[in-house]
């Protein structure tokens, strides 16, 4: 084990092309810093001390029971980072008996991991499109009537959209946000998760946000990673009186073009449940690579998720309380949520 912040680790994650934001050191002291989950590295070294895998680990306490670890909490994919040189095998049947050894229930791995008793399960899909060459092309890329005709809708409809990461960015899109969650009747992480990402993740230069106004009022906004040529779309958010203007679509564009012209390979957008159709075309018509999203686990079944009768009851309560609701539920879940 090593500290999320130990120089070996760094410079291996720095040299790795697979390396993504999450695996730097700051989303760690994001998640440390909101729910106190410890966070470390479990690493493979090589005869000569070198580290040639490993993978970002948190531990997260349950309310009840044995602790979890989780590689890594909230985040759709946190790839395990190998050398072509190390022993995938041998690293695997190592962690395997690593999490024995430190009383945890299951250590979730979101990615692929074969080793033994792990349970690979897809839990969805990922859409990454690709960003190298220029803007136009990928641009021309996009379905003609969901996405090239709604950016230019958005801009004849006087929306404009900004690329920033100030507080006041900040505030636009947690308001935006938190309205967007109330609507989907689902719980809202705490204000002081996204502050914890501003100031550890975007004022270190991985990251930034998107916000898009009309007549001066913002209107939708999403937050993006961005390391190592990759742009993670990690949040979006929008006001639903104004949907029909397409400021989300001109929101994930702006993102895209400047990716293009600071030449970033691609744009992860991020999960895609099976149950969740209407979002798998969305993303489709974004000219986007779909790939399965597998996660596997060592040790304990994988978590059931919610009844359908019991998430639908909460999403109804959600919907018909004030905002606080949804911010006082989320404070209260998220934390074993991860």
């Amino acid at each position: 084990m090593l500290a999320h912040d130990d120089p070996a680790w760094l410079e291996f994650v720095a040299a790795h092309p697979s390396a993504n934001a999450f695996h730097r050191p700051a989303w760690s002291e994001v998640l440390a810093a909101t729910y106190g989950y410890p966070c470390f590295v479990v690493a493979q070294r090589d005869a000569d001390g070198k580290i040639v895998a490993g993978l970002s680990v948190a531990r997260v306490r349950q309310p009840f029971g044995r602790q979890r670890l989780v590689s890594l909490p909230f985040t759709d994919y946190c790839p395990v980072l190998a050398d072509p040189q190390a022993d995938m095998a041998r690293f695997a049947a190592d962690l395997s008996h690593w999490r024995e050894g430190v009383d945890a229930s299951v250590l979730e791995v979101r990615d692929e991991l074969n080793a033994p008793g792990s349970s690979p399960q897809v839990v969805g899909t990922r859409h990454i499109v690709d960003l190298e060459g220029d803007s136009e092309a990928v641009f021309n890329r996009f379905d003609r009537g969901r996405i090239r005709n709604r950016i230019n809708s958005a801009r004849k409809q006087g929306v404009e959209a900004v690329l920033g990461s100030s507080r006041e960015h900040l505030a636009d899109f947690y308001r935006l946000h938190c309205l967007t969650r109330r609507r989907l009747g689902v719980p809202v992480q705490p204000w002081r998760f996204f502050e914890n990402i501003f100031e550890k993740v975007l004022a270190g230069g991985l990251g930034f946000f998107v916000v898009a106004e009309c007549a001066g009022r913002p209107v939708a906004a999403a937050l993006f990673l961005a390391w190592n040529r990759q742009l993670i779309y990690k949040f979006s958010a929008s006001d639903r009186e104004r949907w029909t203007r397409g400021a989300n679509h001109l929101v994930l564009w702006t993102a895209m073009s400047w990716g293009c012209a600071a030449g970033y390979r691609s744009i992860d957008l991020g999960r895609t449940d099976a149950a969740h159709e209407s979002l798998r075309v969305f993303k489709a018509g974004w000219g986007a690579r779909e790939l399965p999203l597998v996660y596997s686990h060592l040790g304990a079944a994988p978590r059931m998720a919610p009844s359908g009768l019991a998430s639908r009851a909460m999403a109804q309560v959600i919907r018909r309380s004030p905002t606080v609701v949804c911010r006082t539920v989320g404070e209260l879940l998220y934390r074993y949520a991860a």
